[in-house]
């Protein structure tokens, strides 16, 4: 994939929302992780901040008083490179990276 189609699938994404089977995964997903309890919500958050990953990767400045701001960051730029590597769809990838990455203890809500 390149970035260009990257850039067209997320615009188009952010204009006509998920599809059901996209709910779907994220739904498995979630439920497929073990959270500890101080990390359940942002976790929960995921969907949230996969649109606030997207705006960021079609150029637009995120509000940098969101919590969790530099997780999201992070994870997006990782989730980009491994999208143009793999051609995997980007918001999949988020999700996973988004869910494993707070299934794991002694992370703070603030990112």
């Amino acid at each position: 994939m390149t970035k260009a189609e990257l850039d067209r699938h997320l615009a188009k994404v952010l204009e006509k929302g998920f599809d059901k089977s996209f709910a779907d995964f994220c739904a498995r997903t979630f439920s497929s992780y073990n959270y500890p309890p101080e990390n359940l919500a942002p976790a929960r958050m995921h969907a949230f901040y996969l649109k606030v990953a997207m705006g960021m990767l079609l150029g637009a400045t995120p509000d940098e008083d969101i919590p969790l701001m530099n997780v999201c960051r992070q994870l997006a730029e990782k989730s980009c490179r491994s999208a143009l590597e793999t051609d995997r769809p980007f918001c999949e990838i988020f999700i996973e990276n988004w869910c494993a990455y707070y299934s794991k203890p002694a992370k703070s809500f603030k990112g």
